[in-house]
């Protein structure tokens, strides 16, 4: 199969291409910056996983070209397969490229299908991806893009804590030695073969909750508390017994909100343990910014904070560790960091309360901002 990978150089792709290149697909990355493109035509990359035992992969066979290019479009019109991971932020920026470019595809009159999946950190994925695409979709088109183009979401659990450039100009990534690939497999146009560590999933939106309210929320916990105690890593916080132990209570809090909705566990919920053993790898290197960036995004009201603290506070779960992690979170602060830098302009204007309220819709008599304002305070 032809795959299209777009967002090239940015820590997720790395990952995510090393699983499809090991497959045998052809693998065609799609990036912005020329040098970036011109590193993975000349040289491939490299992945450094960092577990047990440390193997640095070589991935090669695959290239790439720009996302603005006549070589994308053309690609375009031959792909099976496409996937995006360029942060939520950018999906609105990439929307009318792939509209223009999926156009292309349906004049052309190629039969075969295609599936995007929307490979990023939120819930409906694939169908906010979808709606973006379709306000630059002719009507006249609508029934040709509904009959051959699916629109899904996929997401990767794999730690990828870095990128680099070494001498020669190749790109290395390190990331965790295990993890998997989970897409929703209900809406695909084509036939898939599924090998590890791709996982099909048909409960898949379920599934992504709960990544994002155990695996995210632990990591975001985990960075934000973290940098209020002046550390660098994740590792060095995970080594704080008071951070580990809120850390490991906000997975446990999010876990029980989890069950008592769904009724039983899916995938990430019972994966605690090892995914607090991924935090503390020191070998990841993996540094507070990276994880902690972002955070009005990730302090939105259905995200990987607030999220699971109302949905705890709803079937009766004190949220104790994850209300720590809202407020360890209004005091973000990185300078090369601009949604930080913006949260921290609200938050000196408008105070914690006035903030939750902007950014995360809690209103000043909801319970959940007192509590969390409260601990803000403290």
């Amino acid at each position: 199969m032809r795959i299209l990978v777009i967002g090239a150089g940015r820590v997720g792709c790395g990952a995510l291409g090393l699983a499809l290149a090991l497959q045998g697909h052809d693998v065609v990355f799609v990036a912005r910056r020329n040098d970036v493109i011109e590193s993975i035509n000349q040289h491939g990359y490299d992945v450094a996983t960092k577990g047990s035992i440390e193997v640095e992969i070589e991935v090669r066979g695959v290239r790439a070209v720009n996302l603005t290019g006549e070589e994308f479009a053309y690609e375009m019109t031959r792909a099976d397969q496409i996937f995006t991971s360029v942060r939520p932020d950018n999906l609105p920026a990439l929307a009318p490229v792939l509209a223009k470019t999926i156009l292309r595809r349906i004049e052309a009159g190629v039969s075969h299908p295609l599936d995007v999946f929307c490979c990023e950190n939120m819930k409906n994925a694939g169908s906010q991806l979808e709606r973006l695409i379709y306000t630059h979709i002719p009507f006249q088109y609508t029934q040709q893009m509904l009959d051959k183009v699916s629109f899904n979401a996929a997401i990767s659990d794999r730690v990828v804590s870095g990128q680099k450039v070494d001498e020669s100009g190749k790109l290395l990534f390190t990331a965790d030695a295990v993890g998997d690939v989970l897409f929703d497999r209900l809406q695909m146009k084509s036939e898939f073969e599924v090998l590890p560590p791709f996982k099909g999933l048909d409960n898949f939106p379920a599934c992504m909750e709960e990544k994002l309210y155990v695996l995210n929320c632990g990591h975001a916990v985990c960075a934000y508390l973290g940098f209020r105690r002046g550390y660098k890593y994740i590792h060095e916080a995970m080594e704080d017994e008071e951070v580990s132990r809120s850390v490991t209570g906000a997975m446990l809090e999010a876990q029980k909100a989890l069950l008592a909705k769904h009724g039983r566990s899916l995938h990430y919920a019972g994966f605690i343990n090892e995914i607090l053993a991924t935090f503390s790898n020191a070998a990841l290197m993996d540094t507070i910014a990276r994880v902690g960036r972002d955070p009005i995004r990730k302090l939105q009201a259905d995200d990987r904070l607030i999220g699971p603290t109302k949905l705890a506070y709803r079937y009766g779960i004190a949220p104790t560790h994850l209300i720590k992690g809202c407020a360890a979170a209004l005091s973000f602060f990185d300078p090369e960091d601009p949604q930080s830098v913006e949260l921290q302009k609200v938050v000196k204007e408008k105070g914690p309360q006035g903030t939750l309220d902007t950014v995360s819709q809690l209103r000043s008599w909801n319970p959940i901002s007192r509590m969390i304002c409260d601990e803000y305070k403290q």
